[in-house]
């Protein structure tokens, strides 16, 4: 009986089936979609965001601090027994009110430099906290680039399990039948039914890592325990060798782009600007300062503005401050960050072998990934080809299960190692990469 489709519902059935794909893209999520993900929703990214933003805020007041100050304000005052009078100053007995009005500013014309040294200060502590946050969001990445990584291991070892209790599980139904009709032991079907046991035992094991790892990704992405969530396969078929790296001249080049060392360069001269800030401390202080104040006084004849405009009192003032000895502090403060300049040139310094070390490190194990990859695929492909001849023997009956069990051992083995010198050596190139941008945009970031 045919099924007849209306044409009226075409569309409606287009939409169930648009609807259906959305749905599972939306639940795939590729690498740079985990990666986008964390960036945003990471705790520690944020906080040191709201770092760069509280570092903005201290260089816009230390800028704030090179104009005048001004203030303004009243007092109203009560006073009893023994006082001034007001308007006679005479001394009087009797309650005497007043009421001033004032206005000042005052400004610092010269101070060692120590305005201008905490404006640099604050510059070069706010690119700082800006290298801090990418160096973050990289080791962000790199996690997140490792955990993906190891999810994809996982589920190819738990697709190569399948695939041998399959294996196993056809075997055992073929041997099953050559038993029934008296054409083999029965101790082979038991054999190759143990053997099947066993494959189902490695399944679960394998599940349950998948099971691991897709928890470990899921933690650092913050999602929910129960949310949907499948990763896309990357294109291992698509790998490739790179040419060998040079050690000095990828470390030239990294060295110039890497967030941590630009952080410590900043925080270098961040600390020399703090040493001379500190330095002004010893110079002399040349300042500026006027104000205005005008008041009233209950009793005068005089009217509330006739007093506030007679009772005016401008003043400017302007003076010199000498430090000569303050308890040793202006100088146990420079000693100090002299100490702290030293500090920072070793930790630069120590930075600086880190990273040489790193990417020796990387070249090496690129190297050795490279080294394991062709061996790895050496083995895969004489362990396919002997797992494939033991199944002919056994089903001739020319090989034994113990053969064959040995045969499909070799050969998982050999495809797990496969599978992770090829996602290892992904690995090693894109932290090759990484060194050579100072980013993660390679990954489509």
């Amino acid at each position: 009986m045919k099924t007849i489709y209306n044409i009226k519902n075409l569309p409606i059935l287009l939409v169930f089936l648009l609807i259906s794909t959305t749905v599972k893209t939306q639940n795939q999520w590729s690498l740079t979609r985990c990666i986008d993900y964390a960036v945003e929703n990471n705790i520690d990214l944020n906080i040191s965001y709201n770092q760069i933003d509280l570092q903005k805020d201290n260089l816009i007041e230390s800028k704030a601090d090179l104009f005048p100050d001004l203030n303004m304000g009243t007092g109203l005052n009560l006073n009893y027994g023994r006082n001034i009078d007001g308007n006679s100053n005479a001394i009087t007995y009797d309650p005497t009110l007043s009421n001033n009005y004032w206005i000042n500013s005052s400004v610092n014309i010269f101070q060692g430099l120590v305005k201008y040294n905490t404006i640099s200060f604050n510059k070069f502590m706010l690119s700082a906290r800006r290298e801090e946050t990418s160096y973050i969001k990289n080791k962000l990445i790199f996690s997140v680039l490792t955990s993906y990584y190891m999810l994809l291991y996982t589920t190819g070892l738990k697709a190569v399990a399948q695939s041998q209790v399959e294996l196993s599980k056809m075997q055992f139904e073929r041997m099953q039948k050559l038993v029934d009709v008296g054409r083999e032991s029965p101790i082979t079907v038991q054999d190759l039914k143990s053997q099947w046991a066993g494959d189902k035992l490695s399944l679960t094991r394998a599940e349950n890592n998948v099971s691991k790892s897709l928890l470990d990704l899921k933690q650092l992405l913050r999602l929910d325990a129960n949310q949907d969530f499948t990763i896309d396969s990357l294109n291992i078929s698509a790998f490739s060798i790179i040419e060998k790296q040079d050690v000095d001249s990828l470390y030239n080049r990294a060295v110039n782009i890497l967030p941590e060392i630009k952080k410590q360069e900043y925080l270098f001269k961040a600390s020399e600007k703090d040493l001379s800030v500190a330095k002004g401390g010893i110079s002399p202080r040349v300042y500026v300062s006027a104000g205005f104040n005008t008041g009233y006084y209950d009793g005068d004849s005089l009217s509330f503005n006739s007093q506030i405009t007679s009772n005016q009192n401008p003043w400017i003032n302007m003076g010199v401050v000498i430090p000569i000895f303050n308890n040793a502090t202006v100088y146990s403060r420079i000693k100090r960050k002299q100490i702290a300049v030293k500090d920072q040139q070793l930790a630069l310094e120590k930075q600086y072998d880190i990273l040489y070390t790193e990417i020796w490190k990387a070249i090496d194990e690129l190297q050795s990934a490279e080294n394991e990859y062709y061996s790895a695929l050496e083995l895969y492909e004489f362990s396919d080809l002997s797992l494939k001849n033991v199944t002919k023997k056994l089903e001739t009956g020319l090989a034994s299960t113990t053969d064959y069990q040995v045969a499909k051992q070799r050969y998982t083995f050999a495809k797990a190692t496969l599978l992770k010198a090829q996602l290892i050596y992904m690995m090693r190139k894109q932290m090759l990469e990484f060194y050579k941008t100072g980013d993660w945009s390679h990954l489509g970031v």
